[in-house]
């Protein structure tokens, strides 16, 4: 949860890990300027402070599965937008893995030296591909477009808009693959407390940040807030 230090809305704003280094000290985010709270972060100057809480919630790595773990099976990683953040997070921590990251973007990029880098973390799976809805610099479509050949994979994980997991959700279940989704939502407190960041799922009313944001597709009821 995070917010400049001088600011002028009241909450932060939840944004995931997109790279870290504990022996250099360094956190990395990759923000999209979505509202007035992430635009502030997106203009904060080197030096500025920010009040920063967490991390919170759960982790990738609590469902993947064992044969993933052992470098055996193959994991098919979808991210859209800033989406792709928490995955490529997952990427660079487990470098070994079998993981094939789809990454999508509603406008074309990778044209200047500081894209390519921002997604460098994504570039360490063993595949890569990129895509573009204006087809700029990128596969020309929805990223969901390019996902198939699900029976190659152990299971897929998931995180960017709603309608992007309804797709990869809808996907995984016709071809009953496990799929695994980092819901986004507007967050007060980050611990749980407030109930604001509540979804529904078959097993009940769950909150994005003390119980998820991870959840197996199949439980949630995607796009159902209460």
């Amino acid at each position: 949860m995070i917010k400049p230090a001088r600011s002028s809305v009241y909450l932060p704003r939840p944004i995931s890990i997109f790279e870290f280094n504990i022996d250099q000290n360094i956190v990395k985010f990759l923000i999209a300027k979505v509202g007035k709270g992430t635009e502030e972060l997106y203009h904060l100057k080197p030096g500025e402070k920010i009040r920063m809480t967490g991390p919170f919630g759960n982790a990738w790595e609590d469902f993947l599965p064992e044969d993933i773990k052992a470098g055996n099976g193959k994991a098919g990683l979808v991210g859209g937008s800033a989406g792709v953040a928490p995955l490529a997070a997952l990427v660079a921590e487990k470098p070994e893995l079998n993981f094939y990251f789809l990454a999508g973007f509603k406008n074309g990029f990778v044209n200047n030296e500081e894209e390519t880098a921002t997604l460098g973390a994504a570039v360490k799976a063993k595949k890569l591909i990129l895509t573009a809805e204006d087809g700029r610099n990128a596969l020309n479509g929805k990223v969901t477009d390019y996902l198939f050949d699900l029976e190659s994979y152990s299971a897929i994980f998931a995180c960017g808009s709603t309608n992007m997991l309804k797709a990869v959700a809808a996907k995984c279940q016709a071809k009953n693959i496990p799929c695994f989704i980092s819901m986004e939502g507007r967050m007060a407190c980050g611990v749980g407390a407030c109930y604001g960041c509540t979804i529904r799922t078959v097993n009940g009313n769950r909150r994005l940040c003390a119980d998820g944001p991870i959840f197996r597709a199949s439980d949630v009821i995607i796009g159902g807030t209460v």
